[in-house]
């Protein structure tokens, strides 16, 4: 009983440290939410807030909305897609998302709409028998204060980053742009039976 009286101490003890540390000082600025109308991450933020703290609509205006523009992905694959999931990321003044039966990456005008760039990669027979195809979820959006890139996975598992100006694959980032996920971890690749099936690497 005494064993976990101390154990229940020392969580209470933990939790409070942790809400000690986090807590802002004194005259500190406490934000919450995306800042300046982005959308940097698939959560909005690192804190996965999924919270804009925008004012621009309001319970006045609402009524008075109208649509600003469309962008139809049918084009963005050999047959129109039934269900987008992609979370769009919104990184000064452009939305970057993925669309298609084929996983395209788009970066749009955030105002108008504008297509400014498109990548697609077709993979063959490893993207069509791929077990999650369609656009997926989203992309990532990763800066070093210099260079902006986009980086998304591929529904045949392979990872790719693009220039976030430019849609080309950054040739820096693995083998020209990109890492497949499969070959350059612990498992070899094989085809059997129109599916693409994983083997572990033999040690030598």
């Amino acid at each position: 009983m005494t064993r976990h009286i101390w154990r229940w101490s020392a969580g209470l003890v933990l939790v409070a440290l942790v809400l000690w540390a986090t807590m802002p000082t004194k005259g500190q600025t406490v934000t919450y939410g995306t800042q300046n109308g982005e959308w940097q991450t698939y959560g909005g933020d690192l804190k996965q807030t999924r919270y804009s703290p925008l004012n621009q609509i309001n319970a006045d205006n609402f009524n008075k909305l109208e649509v600003a523009w469309r962008f139809k992905t049918d084009a963005l694959g050999p047959r129109p897609e039934f269900n987008l999931q992609s979370t769009p990321l919104v990184v000064k003044g452009v939305m970057y998302s993925t669309g298609g039966t084929r996983r395209a990456v788009v970066a749009l005008d955030a105002a108008t709409g504008e297509m400014l760039w498109m990548y697609s990669l077709n993979e063959g027979p490893r993207g069509a028998a791929a077990p999650r195809q369609l656009s997926g979820r989203g992309l990532t959006y990763w800066t070093d204060g210099r260079e902006d890139r986009i980086i998304y996975v591929t529904p045949g598992y392979q990872m790719i980053a693009l220039n976030a100006k430019t849609g080309q694959p950054v040739q820096s980032f693995g083998k020209g742009g990109m890492i497949d996920l499969k070959l350059d971890d612990d498992q070899t690749m094989t085809w059997s039976r129109a599916r693409w099936a994983c083997m572990p690497r033999r040690s030598s």
